[in-house]
């Protein structure tokens, strides 16, 4: 007769992060604006980049004046490149300003969460503070209160229109009572309007609750006197992969199940304290990512535990200030975290080098760099389409991992120009996905010429923002360079003054951070100097070079594989499974 047989399934480990901080409270509100000054602060998007708002400050300023009795001060400052300090420090210095309140808009693509911690430091210091943002902006801007200063007033600003004397006047009137209400109603009110407006539901953002699954249900049957149970292997994964993505977890494959054991088979493979934090608080959620979170993570991703060593250096990298980690999850650019190992280890592991790196098919390649970008999405909670400001996207985000050659490198290898010969190091760079370049088969002037071309594409980030190009030749073509008397150097310095704009279409970009000299020349750098070239030799027989165009809002960071001691991680024989 059939009976039913219960099968329990292991407790899964949270793969989000922790918090190690206290939500910030608002600050007391003003009451009444009369007689108070209340300072306007454009980020530098009114005019410059969002000229359909640039009157809005015009007609606020009328408006609190004339209806509320206070007095406007402004100031501009572009946060879009301040660090994390530097908006502490300017936080510091308006709240010893005579403001009495501040207004900040507005907060837009690529910018907004500079914004929101700006905002939130405000806060935190005292300072009522009204944060107004775009359409595009708004949801990301009210994750981030949500977890770093509930009830902050967030208004929703429509583009302006009218003619030329009223132009925004319209929309400014819309939402100036929402403004004067945020600087001046009781901190209770605003924090329950805040909930309805941005609870997790309102947002679509889940949470996740606790990873939970029924216990597996097995079906037996009796045949001629034996029992056989039958076990569907599937269910498992499948219920999990469902689970997890109505619970926003997850880059949309299906994943391993993160269960105690598995993590602490990845953990067995460094000396780190589970516990030490990699990255402290990463917005919007403003979780830390420790060493057991990346674990979590890795495990899920499908990493294999002696990979562990090399993820950990990578997230060293991605936690140093000169990345900004804390806006390139969010911006608008097509752009990844390209993973760069060089080095004895890499070998070692299998992470691939040769003809298909940067493709499917290679574990080591494509569950490293999986890992590195499911832990941020996880960690920060950045959702495409809600706190992912992406405009496309790239499919480069879901895994973006390679080996540099030692073998077939005519030239001294990345890791050795870093450290040394023994040292195997991480570099990662937060750039576009990579760019195919069709060899000329001419001189190396030919190949480096069509290199520098699609390095200075007009469509580019680096016609705006300098940055450093990731460049990946051919073991073909670096023999064929190296041969003909070329070394790294002089790629370098050759792409530096190659990979160029005519200087009256970089003057054309307003929003274009130049050293000012640059725009004297007829020719117009994409990079800052030739020290900005990341060369790299990689990749199968001959044909092709690739190129990676930057986000430019960030440096490169490189990283040695280490013990916790700092000591280099030469092997990880006899740890390897």
């Amino acid at each position: 007769m059939p009976t039913h047989v219960t099968l329990q399934a292991d407790a899964l480990l949270d793969p989000r992060g922790e918090f190690r901080r206290k939500p910030i409270s608002l600050a007391p509100r003003l009451g009444s604006l009369k007689g108070k000054n209340i300072l306007l602060f454009d980020n530098t998007q009114l005019t410059s980049q969002l000229p359909g708002y640039g009157p809005m400050f015009r007609w606020l300023s009328e408006y609190l004046e004339t209806v509320h009795g206070a007095t406007c001060s402004y100031q501009s400052r572009n946060l879009l490149k301040e660090s994390k300090e530097g908006l502490i420090k300017l936080a510091d210095e308006i709240s010893h300003s005579d403001a009495h309140g501040v207004v900040i808009a507005l907060c837009n693509a690529g910018i907004t969460q500079p914004t929101s911690l700006f905002a939130a430091e405000i806060e935190r210091r005292g300072k009522p503070c009204v944060q107004v943002c775009t359409g595009l902006g708004y949801p990301l801007a009210g994750v981030t209160a949500s977890n770093y200063v509930p009830g902050l007033p967030i208004i929703l600003a429509q583009r302006a229109s009218g003619d030329k004397e009223t132009f925004g006047k319209a929309e400014t009137d819309a939402i100036a009572p929402e403004i004067e209400f945020g600087l001046s109603a009781d901190p209770a009110a605003l924090l329950a309007g805040f909930h309805a407006r941005f609870s997790q539901g309102k947002l679509g953002i889940s949470n996740g609750g606790d990873i939970t699954l029924p216990a597996i249900i097995a079906r037996a049957t009796e045949l001629q006197g034996n029992t056989t149970v039958y076990v569907d292997p599937g269910d498992f994964a499948a219920d999990l992969y469902d689970r997890l993505c109505v619970a926003e977890m997850g880059d949309g494959f299906p994943v391993i199940p993160p269960s105690a054991k598995r993590v602490d088979a990845m953990l067995a493979c460094t000396d780190y304290d589970p516990d030490h934090a990699l990255l402290d608080e990463l917005p919007p959620s403003g979780a830390t990512i420790t060493v057991r979170c990346l674990a979590v993570n890795a495990v899920m991703a499908g990493c294999r535990p002696e990979y562990f060593p090399v993820l950990i250096a990578a997230f060293q990298a991605i936690a140093d200030p000169a990345y900004r980690a804390f806006q390139g999850a969010i911006t608008t650019h097509a752009s990844a975290n390209a993973v760069i190992v060089s080095g004895p280890l890499a070998a070692e592991l299998g992470i691939h080098s040769g003809a298909g790196c940067l493709g499917p098919g290679i574990r080591a390649n494509a569950t490293i760099g999986r890992a590195v970008n499911l832990t941020l999405m996880n960690v920060a909670r950045v959702i495409p389409g809600k706190t992912d400001l992406g405009v496309f996207g790239t499919p480069a985000e879901y895994s973006y991992c390679f080996a540099e050659s030692d073998k077939h490198n005519p030239w001294q290898p990345l890791h050795a120009d870093l450290y040394d010969m023994e040292t195997t190091s991480v570099t990662v760079h937060k750039c576009e996905g990579p760019h195919n370049v069709l060899d000329p088969r001419g001189s190396p002037e030919d190949l480096l010429r069509s290199i520098a071309a699609t390095a200075a594409t007009i469509g580019g980030n680096n016609l705006i923002h300098l940055g450093q190009i990731l460049v990946m030749l051919n073991p073909t073509q670096a023999r064929m360079m190296a041969n003909a008397g070329w070394s790294k150097r002089d790629i370098r310095e050759f792409l530096f003054e190659t990979a160029r704009h005519p200087v009256e279409v970089a003057l054309k970009q307003k929003r274009a951070a130049f050293p000012p000299y640059f725009l004297k020349m007829p020719q117009v750098p994409v990079m800052r100097s030739p020290d900005d070239v990341i060369l790299v030799v990689c990749g199968g027989g001959e044909g092709h070079a690739m190129v990676g165009v930057p986000w430019g809002l960030a440096r490169a960071v490189n990283r040695p594989v280490t013990r916790q001691d700092g000591a280099p991680l030469l092997t990880m024989k006899g740890r390897m499974r």
